[in-house]
């Protein structure tokens, strides 16, 4: 099962950030939107990817889905009888490695929904 967490303001990170590729003009925006449903649902389906290289650990149990040039990152859910993982916020690639303050920003979002 794939949630997005859910922060102290009653708003969903993640929710926002795919909206807002839902809702754009651009045509590349709306492209990555369907690559990412793909990868998703495939995570879901075998709780593994095609090609695992589009799945990375960043730290302290965050982890990140890269379709395309998105990055998605993620926790699973403690005690989950069902192996649920929140996506946290999304973000474009800018560069090689994940950037501090979206590894940060993850265990904020992790923080917060746990701890409603």
């Amino acid at each position: 099962m794939i949630e997005a967490a859910k922060v102290a303001d009653g708003t969903y990170p993640c929710d926002t950030f795919l909206r807002g590729l839902e809702t754009s003009r651009k045509r590349k925006d709306r492209e990555n939107l369907a690559v990412i449903l793909m990868v998703l649902e495939d995570y879901a389906h075998r709780r593994e990817l095609i090609f695992p290289r589009e799945i990375n650990n960043l730290e302290d149990g965050i982890r990140e889905l890269k379709p395309g040039k998105v990055r998605l990152p993620f926790f699973e859910v403690p005690r989950s009888t069902v192996g649920a993982i929140r996506l946290t916020h999304g973000f474009m690639k800018g560069t090689r490695w994940a950037p501090r303050g979206e590894i940060l920003k993850a265990q904020w979002v992790r923080r917060e929904d746990l701890a409603s």
